[in-house]
């Protein structure tokens, strides 16, 4: 037992020893690596910390969905991206909300175009966001579908999408024009009506159309990002195949020129028992707190995926 005790001794000491070897030999062939990775971290760390700015600039400007009607508390998407940025980014955090109720894409160039305190924060900008559609689709909805021929709706629609993307694109130009660096990012529009009417297919499908041409036309400009919100706040809290599936079933078919002015619009949503968690109660168009929450998350990850805004230049 005492020769055996022995022997382990031996056995351990000299185990002992080949890994003291074994580690100053690596020590002597690599004599850095260790401390180069603690060394290059701590740089990467504190050149992430110093290359980043403390403070920001952000100027929205847009229809209602930027003035953030409907959630008159936290002023919508650009009173609660204020404050994520300031939370999780630590960040010195300055907005202007350039957002009126009821504008067109030509509209709101037009009100950038008259006040040059607005083209002076625009410049100065690091970061621009915009909604943008909306109301130009409202319009088209509104004034130009006066029979249940789909063929001729159709036709109608992709008129005015045309119509509306040379809109687009001039009021693009005149944001690049006054900022060629600032990060753009431009939301989508969503059909507010289709919990209570998810069977009227055509309204969905020209809010898809609107949102493409959205998306193409952006793809002209340089660090400028599209956010598609259109299906979570359409949806609201019918998320599943199977509930959109009894969604369907439960619902009434109507036809599309039904619903093709603002006032009949009210009128026939009233008549359903049927909210979307998302958007307002007062006016069932708008989206409430939880639905700008939806905004201003969507804006975060976006932002934070392409964040040249925030690298010092």
């Amino acid at each position: 037992m005492h020769k055996l005790w022995e022997t382990l001794k031996i056995v351990v000491i000299v185990a002992i020893i080949a890994g003291g070897v074994f580690w100053g030999l690596n020590h002597v062939l690599h004599p850095s690596s260790s401390s180069e990775s603690t060394s290059s971290s701590k740089t990467a760390s504190q050149t992430t910390k110093t290359s980043h700015k403390q403070k920001i600039s952000l100027v929205a400007v847009g229809d209602s969905l930027t003035e953030g009607v409907g959630d008159e508390t936290e002023g919508g998407y650009v009173g609660q991206i204020k404050d994520i940025l300031t939370k999780k980014q630590n960040l010195k955090v300055s907005t202007t909300n350039a957002g009126k109720s009821g504008d067109r894409s030509d509209q709101i160039l037009a009100r950038i175009n008259k006040s040059k305190t607005l083209q002076k924060k625009i410049a100065a900008a690091d970061v621009l966001t915009v909604t943008v559609g909306g109301n130009d689709l409202l319009q088209t909805l509104e004034g130009a579908l006066t029979s249940n021929n789909t063929a001729k709706n159709n036709t109608t629609v992709a008129k005015a999408q045309t119509t509306y993307a040379a809109k687009l694109t001039k009021l693009f130009n005149k944001l690049r024009q006054l900022n060629p660096n600032a990060s753009m990012f431009v939301f989508s529009i969503y059909n507010p009506i289709y919990v209570n009417f998810p069977n009227v297919t055509a309204i969905s499908k020209y809010v898809s159309q609107w949102n493409d041409q959205t998306q193409t036309t952006l793809g002209n400009y340089k660090k400028a990002y599209f956010m598609d919100i259109n299906t979570v706040m359409s949806h609201g809290q019918y998320r599943t195949a199977t509930q959109i599936a009894k969604l369907k079933k439960a619902s009434n078919s109507t036809s599309l020129t039904n619903l093709s002015n603002a006032s009949q619009i009210t009128a026939a949503v009233g008549a359903e028992s049927k909210d979307n968690n998302l958007i307002s109660n007062s006016d069932n168009f708008h989206p409430n707190k939880k639905g700008y929450h939806i905004f201003s998350t969507k804006l975060y990850h976006t932002m934070m995926a392409h964040d040249s805004w925030l690298l010092k230049k």
